[in-house]
């Protein structure tokens, strides 16, 4: 704490300003290191940015953006990651998303997949996760597909390279139980082959 008296300080002398100015500089320091913290706290590490303006990081954190598609995702990981391929920790909880888009194929080291709490309804949906094939947790709780029977039983013999499904880890016998009833109708396609 004494550090960051002693930064502060030295700052706020340095400025030969308005006293308005030397609070705003004060409030603006102070905020980026709530925010620095908040990362820090969460990760362990704050991300680092390269001269690109890019962050050094394997995860993106978008839950509770009010996001309605996952449509420019790609885009996105392209404009604030360093190198999006090794993007491995995807979190989209909370928001209003009501179908998993064909973007997410691409992110192929994708390990974690938070997608709770949002409005996707289709299981067949789930088909395009099976080519992330390092995907080992996966969260859908709160979206209206756990109200299929045997919601569960599906995702498991959908995905199974899965550990853990709605952060709870997904057990042998699960994964060697029967195939849930109507499975392969329930995920019919064309041009599908489970």
């Amino acid at each position: 704490m004494a550090y960051i008296d002693n930064f502060l300080s030295q700052t706020l002398m340095s400025v030969n300003n308005s006293f308005t100015e030397k609070m705003y500089l004060l409030v603006f320091l102070l905020i980026d290191l709530m925010e620095k913290r908040a990362q820090v706290i969460r990760t362990g590490k704050a991300p680092v940015r390269t001269l690109k303006d890019r962050y050094i990081t394997s995860t993106l954190w978008l839950s509770n953006n009010l996001l309605s598609s996952m449509e420019g995702l790609q885009r996105l990981a392209d404009r604030v990651l360093d190198n999006p391929v090794y993007l491995s920790w995807l979190d989209l909880s909370f928001n209003e998303i009501n179908e998993i888009g064909e973007e997410i194929e691409k992110f192929i080291n994708l390990k974690i997949l938070y997608l709770h709490g949002n409005k996707i309804a289709n299981i067949t949906d789930i088909l395009k996760l099976r080519k992330l094939q390092n995907l080992r947790s996966l969260t859908l709780h709160g979206n209206p597909i756990e109200d299929i029977p045997c919601y569960r039983g599906y995702i498991v013999h959908l995905l199974p390279q899965l550990l853990v499904l709605d952060f709870s880890p997904v057990i042998a016998a699960e994964k060697k139980k029967a195939l849930p009833i109507r499975f392969f109708k329930m995920i019919q396609q064309p041009g599908i082959r489970i």
